[in-house]
């Protein structure tokens, strides 16, 4: 039973390596106006695929694949003066801010204002500025 799995799974690896080995481009496309605006993209037959857009200022795009598990992934993203920002069902996500957290975000922000209109302290008459005292 154990060699019947193992030659199966053999067979199996040598049949995605040759699609892999023999795959092709299916479509492409490529423009670019002159005035800096581009778009270019392909799809090959293997299942990955990449397409993007854009200018000297900002970028928009996506690319997809097959995991290794047969399951489609399609990451999307933008890029601009701030930086590169993929989306994406397959990226890890930040954990939820804890309650206690928003809470204290909150507060602070619902007394914010008392800084803003609070009054400098008095600096006590005997100290003069640069901590020299007044004999």
């Amino acid at each position: 039973m154990f060699q019947y799995l193992t030659l199966i799974l053999l067979i199996g690896a040598c049949v995605a390596n040759d699609d892999d080995a023999h795959a092709r481009v299916a479509n492409q496309y490529k423009k670019e106006d002159g005035h800096g605006k581009f778009a270019y993209g392909f799809d090959i037959t293997n299942g990955i695929g990449v397409g993007e857009a854009g200018n000297e200022h900002q970028v928009h795009g996506e690319y997809h694949f097959k995991s290794k598990e047969g399951q489609p992934v399609k990451i999307s993203y933008t890029a601009d003066e701030n930086g590169y920002h993929p989306h994406g069902d397959l990226l890890p996500t930040p954990p939820p801010t804890p309650a206690a957290i928003l809470k204290a975000l909150a507060y602070i922000d619902s007394h914010s204002h008392r800084d803003q209109h609070s009054q400098p302290r008095p600096v006590h008459p005997t100290v003069r500025p640069h901590g020299h005292r007044l004999h």
